[in-house]
């Protein structure tokens, strides 16, 4: 099994044959990482074992952590290739508890052709991901997920110590059962639960559901991360709105933390003992979002067995968020439009008005005056929504974010995965806060989570980053200086962009190794490796 930084694959080696691993073709197993040599180590099964060769790699191949040229290897061995991890695992006849795992893009490319089948026929379908903690490789535990697991279930290896399962015609109560029998065990298995439409309809919103759902806990306006400007000026409206009852609507980009602040002015405010009520308007088929939002009687469609309140009903004396209110229905609209004026919802099917008193927050990431504009959203219900309209900025525009929100994504990760990552590289976290950030906050979560299930020491280094973030860093800033061409080669532009932070450091401690170490958040010991390795100590004796 190989884990590199944009996934995972398995690669089967057969006796008498030889598998070599490299960067770029003819390499038999190409991972299209810059620290990889083309052809860079070589696997062969003969007579004798499994032995690995480095065939002049410039990063060179590992075993158990020292630099080999030629080694024999064995399951529980652990083998580096450049920046690529690979483990090794016998399959035999009767056991074969690897063989039909999909590598990482080939269960999203899974995940991604059953929910246009779900949505086409509104079905369900839940996702499932399984860690084993940081001693529990996969494959002491595969064998157990498969055997609980039907042959329409798919599995993707996430890392060395998680997978992702897709569950077809699955709700939330069949997800859970499964779960339930996964959890615990010998390696301590633990499992989360993600289900299309309730927590996501696209395959990154599943994602980044099941990757945090033990961590929904409320939040009040005090966990929220506020530095920017901008951000200051919403959350001094947060607090002032908390108090009142009045429709909120927000907007920002897919990925902002919209539901964040719709949580801080519920959690804010005399509500926050009554329930927010959360629903994805986009998320949920059109003949159906009335029943979710107002409830149905018994045998008022087909399949409704017996009577269900709605989520107004639910939220009662609290808060009702209608997250992307954009996607709703003109039906749908309508009723909502009247349930707003008069405070009271009709069951489908039924004739009963019911009363009830919620406070309703909307956000969107579309523009509703100008769907209004094109007769896609009626101008009578933007305006019962936009009492006060909250706008919420990009991260690309709360560029001092970005660091407390990476560090807080990474003590979480950390601690969920098992790992012992305790710090950010200031080469990876200063890619990161010239990254533009099209999926914003949520993008930023899932990219530490990545980076931290396959990161090797305690600090999360750059190439531990996906090759999208490292490669669509926008330039420095150009009000500091800015080279005159940049370096052709990748790892060259890299190392000598660490050189210079390190050579700043040591200037400014007046070349006290350990201070400097302090300063860039680095361990001592690598900092050491660094300096010897980039010959920075000759350069600053100059």
């Amino acid at each position: 099994m190989l884990y590199h930084r944009d996934g995972a694959m398995v690669a089967q080696l057969e006796h008498g044959r030889t598998l070599v691993i490299g960067r770029a073709a003819p390499s038999d197993i190409v991972v299209p990482d810059p620290n990889l040599s083309r052809q860079h180590a070589r696997f062969t099964w003969n007579d004798q074992g499994i032995w690995v060769e480095d065939l002049e790699s410039t990063n060179g191949t590992r075993k158990n952590g020292e630099r080999i040229k030629r080694a024999k290897v064995a399951p529980g061995d652990d083998i580096s290739i450049g920046p690529v991890r690979v483990a090794i695992h016998i399959l035999s006849s009767v056991d074969n508890e690897l063989r039909g795992f999909d590598g990482h893009d080939r269960f999203l490319q899974s995940l991604d052709d059953e929910l246009t089948r779900a949505r086409t026929f509104e079905r369900p379908l839940s996702v499932l991901m399984v860690r084993g903690g940081k001693d529990g490789h996969v494959s002491r535990w595969a064998g157990r997920v498969r055997g609980v697991l039907r042959p329409v279930d798919r599995v993707g290896v996430y890392g060395p110590a998680a997978v992702l399962v897709l569950l077809p015609e699955s709700n939330a109560e069949v997800a859970h059962d499964i779960a339930a029998r996964l959890t615990g065990g010998d390696p301590p298995l633990t499992c989360n639960v993600a289900t299309f439409p309730h927590d996501g309809a696209s395959a990154d919103a599943l994602l980044a559901a099941v990757q945090v759902a033990k961590l929904r806990e409320p939040l009040d306006a005090s966990d929220v991360i506020v530095k920017n400007a901008a951000m200051k000026q919403v959350m001094a409206m947060v607090k002032r709105l908390a108090q009142s009852t009045i429709t909120v609507l927000i907007n920002g980009e897919t990925g902002t933390g919209k539901e964040v602040i719709a949580r801080a002015i519920h959690d804010s405010g005399p509500r926050k003992k009554k329930p927010l009520r959360t629903i994805n308007c986009g998320a949920i088929p059109s003949t159906l979002i009335e029943s979710v939002l107002f409830g149905h009687e018994q045998g008022a469609f087909t399949g409704a067995d017996k009577a269900a309140p709605g989520i107004f009903e639910q939220a009662n004396g609290g808060t009702v968020l209608l997250d992307e209110i954009g996607e709703l229905s003109p039906s749908a609209q309508a009723a909502l439009l009247r349930v707003l004026e008069t405070k009271r919802v009709t069951r489908v099917g039924g004739h009963k008005e019911i009363e009830v008193d919620v406070r309703v927050i909307a956000a969107t990431h579309r523009d509703l005056e100008a769907m209004v504009d094109a007769g896609r959203f009626r101008q009578d219900l933007l305006f019962r929504l936009n009492t006060m309209m909250l706008k919420l900025p990009p991260l690309r525009e709360r560029v001092d974010e970005i660091k407390p929100l990476a560090e807080r994504f990474l003590k979480e990760a950390s601690r969920q995965a098992g790992a012992n990552v305790k710090s950010i590289d200031p080469a990876a976290l200063a890619v990161l806060e010239r990254y533009n950030w099209p999926g914003n906050v949520r993008e930023l979560r899932n990219v530490i989570e990545r980076a931290v299930v396959l990161a090797e020491g305690k600090a999360l280094m750059l190439e531990d980053l996906t090759e999208r973030v490292r490669k669509g860093s926008r330039p420095a800033s150009p009000t500091g200086p800015v080279p005159e061409s940049l370096p052709s080669d990748y790892r060259e532009h890299v190392r000598k962009f660490e050189t210079e932070l390190i050579l700043q450091a040591l200037r400014k401690h007046n070349g006290n190794q350990t201070e400097a170490a302090k300063a860039l958040n680095l361990p001592l010991r690598t900092l050491v490796h660094k300096i010897q390795t980039y010959g920075i100590k000759k350069k600053f004796d100059r």
